[in-house]
């Protein structure tokens, strides 16, 4: 009996030296069955769980996101404001022509150096410009209002003036372009056919809208310029009688330019005045074929009548009240190139009037005019 009490005392000193548990304080085994394990705790995980390491978590930093600032270069149209204009500039050096302001936009064609261009806004950096038919864009620092030296062709006139022909390369056809009238009226007279003893003024500065006011001569000029800029891009070549108002340029000086350039053809471009109110729409004038200075070439000059005139109406909508053949005009008289008289619209009709006071009937003019030579030409 002392023994086994000794042997119990010895086995309670080991287990308690073990760290062993009593059967109830111990967790019981995992319940293990076919479809599924359950492990059951006992409430001494608790206590190991409350004497676990703590775990800090990692603090997270966002990086700040910075929003890059447009750059110049980087700026669409939309956020640039163009300051309305009409005018004729040139090329300093050769310079992209772009479809949007901005470097990164796509290039549509190269404008040489020392051509012409129609420029119809401006802003601090770029250009808006009229391009085949659309707005385009040129970077301000390569354009110039100075026309270059190079442009220029002296041409002598029957009254023995030198007067100049405005030349811009192109193509090998070549079309001369009269803006009708100019801001100052000559008086002086001149014949009006060569060797006729018919006088005539030898320019007047026109006429002017019922409604709006605006000069004839400066309404012709800018459908003048438009129209040098579509036959350019067309390619053509041109040489213009004037490209400023501010001239002194007689009917047969005009008409000696397209002679001596060798035109292939001559475009003078009016607007048409009557005493009633009520007359409207464009009318083509063209000489005689009986007409005694330039009756061989009356065919050709009632083809590019019909042709021109046709495509102007087309173009901007306006009336086609047909063809006046006369042999009283100076001009007409004295070319001995196909020429033609585009009479656009009324003036003395305040609705004709006031259409072509707007750029949309110039730009259409100058485009309609320009399909009725590519169907003279057959293009």
């Amino acid at each position: 009996m002392k023994k086994l009490g000794v042997i119990l005392v010895v086995s309670l000193f080991l287990m308690s030296i073990a760290g062993c548990t009593t059967p109830g304080q111990r967790a019981s085994a995992a319940e293990t069955s076919a479809d599924h394990t359950v492990l059951q705790t006992s409430t001494e995980e608790t206590s190991i769980e409350a004497t676990m390491p703590e775990v800090t978590m990692p603090e997270v930093i966002i990086p700040e996101i910075t929003i890059p600032e447009t750059s110049a270069e980087e700026t669409t149209v939309s956020s640039i404001s163009f300051q309305d204009v009409e005018e004729t500039v040139y090329a300093k050096s050769n310079v992209n022509i772009r479809s949007e302001a901005s470097t990164d936009s796509e290039v549509l064609d190269v404008l040489k150096k020392g051509s012409s261009i129609q420029r119809t806004g401006t802003s601090d950096d770029w250009s808006r410009v009229r391009y085949q038919d659309r707005d385009c864009y040129i970077a301000a620092s390569y354009l110039t209002q100075d026309k270059p030296a190079e442009t220029t062709a002296a041409v002598t006139n029957p009254s023995g003036s030198s007067e100049t022909g405005i030349n811009h390369g192109g193509g090998d056809i070549l079309i001369a372009i009269d803006a009708g009238h100019q801001e100052q009226q000559m008086k002086d007279k001149e014949p009006n056919g060569p060797g006729s003893s018919t006088m005539k003024a030898k320019v007047t500065s026109g006429t002017s809208g019922v409604s709006t006011g605006n000069a004839e001569y400066k309404i012709n000029l800018k459908v003048a310029l438009l129209l040098r800029d579509e036959l350019l891009s067309r390619g053509y070549s041109v040489v213009m009688t004037r490209e400023t108002n501010n001239v002194s340029i007689s009917n047969v000086e005009r008409a000696q330019v397209a002679n001596d350039s060798g035109a292939d053809a001559l475009i003078r471009i009016h607007c048409n005045s009557a005493d009633s109110s009520s007359v409207k729409g464009a009318l083509g004038i063209c000489q005689t074929s009986s007409n005694a200075y330039c009756g061989n070439i009356y065919s050709e000059c009632l083809k590019l009548t019909k042709a021109v005139l046709k495509g102007h109406c087309n173009a901007t909508g306006v009336a086609n009240t047909g063809i006046w053949e006369t042999d009283t005009m100076t001009g007409t008289n004295w070319c001995q190139v196909p020429n033609t008289i585009i009479e656009m619209g009324y003036m003395s009709n305040a609705s004709e009037d006031e259409l072509m006071g707007t750029g949309e009937f110039q730009r259409n003019a100058a485009k309609g005019i320009a399909d009725g030579i590519d169907a003279y030409f057959g293009r």
